[in-house]
């Protein structure tokens, strides 16, 4: 998990929450603290790792919830998916000529 104890323990999000807000201020990010989890989340799982484990470092209990909600498409992943089906389009067209 991300946010422990010294014993392993899950200590919550409330320790950086403040110094998150006082650092958004002054440097003017706009962006709030869950939306890094979801970038976390993001680019562990297009980088190869399971979502089980994204899941359990974030601290779900239910993989549906990383999915639903910190896992985000995008503009490259969706670029990606309409090249693959082209491709595949193209080639099944081609095989049955």
């Amino acid at each position: 998990m991300i946010f422990t104890k010294k014993d392993g323990t899950y200590s919550g999000t409330d320790i950086i929450k403040y110094p998150f807000k006082i650092i958004h201020h002054e440097l003017g990010i706009k962006c709030r603290f869950y939306d890094l989890r979801g970038s976390f989340a993001t680019i562990s799982l297009r980088n190869g790792c399971e979502i089980k484990d994204i899941a359990e470092v974030l601290g779900h209990k239910r993989i549906e919830t990383t999915e639903k909600y910190y896992i985000s498409s995008t503009k490259e992943d969706k670029k990606k998916v309409s090249e693959l089906f082209e491709l595949k389009f193209i080639s099944d067209n081609n095989s049955k000529q």
